[in-house]
């Protein structure tokens, strides 16, 4: 070996070492303030299987439906003109405490690209429609008021930010808003039970709510379900946990309706509680677990979520989707789009619990 190659190898031995000693005294200081994660065991993994329960008992995240209320809508309550809102499908209530419902792997992957025939779609009585460039609305009143479709307009706008990859779709296709100025109409327009505070099929594209303090909210949540899960094949439909995280994030920080119960969960989340990474991505349904539960794994969720959406820009979470999308590993779809550290969910963990308590990654404060 000549002199020149002994000395590359020298130089880059020293590069190698001070870096090392660098990021030694950058992170020592830090993780003094980590205690000791307390991980709480999943309510929804089963203690002696690896199987994910799936208990088909009324989720405990909102109040449980009448039993004898039909999941689907399939005929209008007297008083109205016979148009059936919901021909098909999985319908899902939202309870007015701003806690939102999972929607079911049939209900994610059915949701129809295809558009209805404007034609078709007759306001209900009482209502007036409009039609708007990314939006068939329907307010209770004489007209649609500009506010409403501005303020969707421009919701839509601000989750495009984030999702236009996800949903080229809406450069052609509408969602269909259904809009009530009263619990009472809502209720008496759609037929859904009296805790109800809104209502969601992601297979027609439709919502309904009634004008709430967690009107814009739903929405927005809703919404997102719409835009992002259409992009996943019914082979692969979209994780719970990514799903439920995105649309609680584009909730929160694209239509400003941060759910009332989150700041806590957050907390208890940089305390160091929550579930393990690998357990919360494997969790295929909250039915049965009790509601704190439920409120801090959608916290998990949706701070991880977050912490992905901020760590890297450019393409760097559409390309983890899609490699999810295509069936790889969440490891595997992981490295492909964030690389180094980021090649086990153990190291993503660690990771995101560092940035919990410090910011010094993504850059965000809680």
């Amino acid at each position: 070996m000549d002199i020149l190659s002994k000395l590359r190898i020298l130089f880059w031995g020293l590069v190698i070492g001070l870096w090392g000693l660098f990021m030694y005294q950058y992170v020592s200081d830090d993780m003094s303030i980590l205690k000791r994660f307390k991980i709480g065991n999943s309510p929804f993994i089963s203690k002696t299987s690896e199987t994910p329960i799936t208990k088909k008992t009324a989720p405990l995240a909102y109040p449980p439906a009448n039993p004898t209320q039909p999941d689907v809508i399939t005929q209008m309550p007297p008083g109205q003109n016979g148009l059936n809102l919901l021909k098909t499908g999985d319908i899902k209530d939202v309870a007015p405490t701003g806690m939102m419902p999972e929607h079911t792997t049939a209900d994610k992957t059915a949701i129809v690209t295809g558009g209805e025939e404007l034609a078709d779609q007759k306001a209900p009585d009482g209502f007036a429609m409009k039609v708007t460039q990314h939006f068939v609305l329907y307010e209770e009143g004489t007209e649609v008021s500009a506010e409403l479709s501005d303020t969707l307009e421009a919701l839509h706008g601000n989750i495009m930010l984030d999702l236009v990859a996800f949903s080229p779709w809406t450069r052609e296709k509408k969602v269909f808003i259904y809009y009530a100025a009263t619990p009472e109409t809502y209720r008496r327009l759609t037929g859904r039970p009296s805790w109800s505070g809104g209502a969601a099929s992601l297979n027609e594209r439709k919502i309904f709510v009634y004008k709430s303090d967690e009107a814009f909210g739903i929405l927005a949540h809703e919404l997102t379900h719409i835009y992002f899960d259409s992009f996943f094949p019914s082979s692969n439909p979209s994780p719970l946990w990514l799903s439920e995280g995105l649309a609680t994030y584009i909730q929160s920080e694209r239509g400003n309706s941060t759910p009332n119960w989150l700041a806590q969960n957050l907390k208890l989340l940089e305390g160091g509680n929550g579930f393990k990474l690998a357990d919360l991505v494997r969790i295929q349904d909250l039915q049965g677990a009790d509601e704190d539960n439920v409120r801090l794994w959608y916290a998990q969720s949706y701070s991880v979520v977050r912490f992905l959406m901020k760590i890297k820009t450019g393409d760097a979470f559409y390309i983890f989707c899609k490699d999810l999308s295509e069936g790889k590993l969440p490891a595997q779809s992981l490295y492909q789009a964030y690389g180094m550290p980021y090649n086990k969910l153990s190291s993503l963990e660690y990771a995101w619990r560092y940035d919990l308590k410090t910011g010094k990654i993504s850059g965000v404060n809680q």
